[in-house]
């Protein structure tokens, strides 16, 4: 299997890539800039997989 078909993999590229840049666009300073990157980014891998095993218990069939 292609490492790049895997869904985690994917979403921790669109949470790392995604956290970067809203870190550089919208915080000045080291220590703003490493927490708001570990925020976001926290909270979209983290978000994503938590939301993924909530929706396991509602399959659509």
């Amino acid at each position: 299997m292609s490492l790049l078909r895997n869904h985690v993999v994917l979403m921790f590229l669109y949470a790392l890539g995604t956290a970067l840049f809203f870190t550089l666009l919208w915080k000045h300073g080291r220590t703003d800039r490493v927490r708001f990157f570990l925020f976001v980014f926290l909270s979209l891998f983290l978000g994503g997989i938590a939301l993924g095993w909530a929706m396991f218990a509602f399959p659509l069939r």
